[in-house]
């Protein structure tokens, strides 16, 4: 059942104890939900910490059991764990910090409330290969109200002869919810290795030259909760706000625009992180920044007279642009016929044209992402403008350029606000026609 709850993606965990010989205090969560003084046989089974049990053998104890995880599964948990693990000599040290996300007080003396370490053995020793080898616990103390938190250190005693790597650790939480006498399990959550956490780990912004504005990225530090952490950035341009802290506190990134050069650069936050039991740990965050203004820009292409030719319509995007509207002014008399298509790189937008005008030398786009998407940042050709080439157009190029009519310029954030841009003209360079030359009669002497 193990393998199938585990591939199946389902968060399960199956432990064995030997009943005899039990470890903590779960046998005494069976028990008081058995509340009874018929004989018991073995095996003895309970989800959770006693919701729901079972005992002796059964026709199918496959699909018995299974029954009952599934219905454990189905509901909502109670608290929030976080746990990790640190090999201490011959000892597993768990750190443990619980959220109580139920509706009532939890303590020990009120409801009995407590955290549980499950360590255990990936080792065949009694029946399954799941043993656990130890189970210390630690009672909730003080009160912890709906919302509150309650933090504690747990460890083991030594624990000869075991694989460490092979060595494992959930921690739980139960209480006594009443009236009845069994007990019921808040949450339960993997222990992860003892370590330092930064989400982001790399951070990239593009900022405006023409409207510079400050930048903040907030930043989750996970980690064992007697971690305390310190921040440093190696540029001028990147504050930590605050940097240091208990690792419940957490920070944000400060991008200052006005310190920014053209272009990018690259700086490095390092967080260093310790505990007065001897751990450390330091994670990095790598910021790229961006300083420049967007850039719209009509290509620039060389056609015969009386051909078809395409013209690029380029964004140097900032990577915060959500739409995108525009009017482009030509000379009808040697551009005629135009269409707009969408470029390789404009994504899921959808693409608005408007030709009414073209005899007069004006057409005019759209371009609207879904909500909440932005452009990729760089570089992009988003439409593509055509054109056919009137056959007998004089001069040396026709000029296309930005205009307001019939629609006005306008670039929108993600956030609904209007954004500046820098708008460059382009052209249609007119290739001269060849020139035909009669072929010319060599004479010989002789008159032939």
């Amino acid at each position: 059942m193990a393998s199938e709850y585990a591939s199946a993606g389902k968060p399960a965990v199956f432990l064995e104890q030997h009943v005899d010989f039990p470890m903590g205090k779960r046998i005494g969560r069976w028990w008081a939900a058995y509340n009874s003084t018929a004989p018991a046989y073995l095996p003895l089974v309970m989800v959770d910490s006693g919701h729901r049990i079972s005992s002796g053998s059964q026709n199918d104890f496959k699909a018995t059991y299974r029954a009952l995880v599934d219905a454990e599964l189905a509901r909502p948990p109670q608290g929030e764990i976080n746990a990790y693990t640190r090999r201490v000599g011959s000892r597993m040290r768990i750190y443990a910090r619980l959220r109580n996300a139920a509706g009532t007080a939890l303590s020990a003396s009120g409801n009995d409330a407590a955290l549980h370490a499950l360590v255990w053995e990936d080792a065949h020793v009694g029946v399954t290969n799941r043993t656990v080898r130890a189970a210390p616990w630690v009672g909730v103390s003080p009160d912890v109200t709906p919302g509150g938190e309650f933090t504690a250190t747990l460890e083991t005693s030594d624990l000869p002869s075991v694989n460490w790597s092979a060595l494992h650790t959930v921690v739980v939480a139960d209480y006594l919810p009443g009236p009845g006498p069994a007990y019921d399990m808040l949450q339960g959550a993997w222990a992860e290795p003892a370590a330092l956490a930064a989400d982001p780990q790399t951070v990239t912004l593009a900022f405006d030259a023409n409207t510079l504005e400050d930048r903040t990225v907030p930043v989750r530090l996970v980690g064992p909760y007697v971690l305390n952490w310190t921040a440093v950035a190696n540029v001028p341009w990147i504050a930590v706000a605050p940097d240091s802290g208990s690792i419940s506190v957490q920070p944000a990134l400060e991008v200052r625009s006005g310190m920014l050069s053209p272009g990018w650069q690259q700086g490095v936050v390092t967080f260093s992180a310790s505990s007065e039991d001897g751990m450390s740990f330091a994670q990095t965050i790598a910021v790229s920044a961006f300083s420049g203004p967007r850039v719209v820009r009509v290509g620039t292409a060389t056609a015969a007279r009386g051909s078809t030719v395409s013209v690029p319509v380029e964004f140097s995007a900032l990577g915060d642009e959500n739409a995108l509207s525009f009017s482009l002014a030509f000379d009808p008399a040697v551009l005629s016929s135009p269409s707009v298509s969408l470029g390789p790189d404009a994504g899921a937008a959808v693409l608005t044209t408007d030709t009414s005008q073209a005899a007069g030398g004006h057409l005019a786009a759209s371009l609207v992402l879904p909500a909440g998407q932005a452009f990729d940042q760089g570089k992009l050709q988003l439409v593509v403008l055509s054109f056919r080439v009137a056959p007998e157009a004089s001069g040396q190029a026709a000029e296309i350029i930005w205009a307001d009519q019939p629609v006005a310029r306008q670039i929108t954030g993600v956030t609904g606000g209007a954004l500046t841009a820098t708008y460059l003209d382009g052209a249609v360079l007119l290739a001269d026609a060849p020139i035909v030359r009669a072929p010319r009669r060599r004479l010989t002497p002789g008159g032939n």
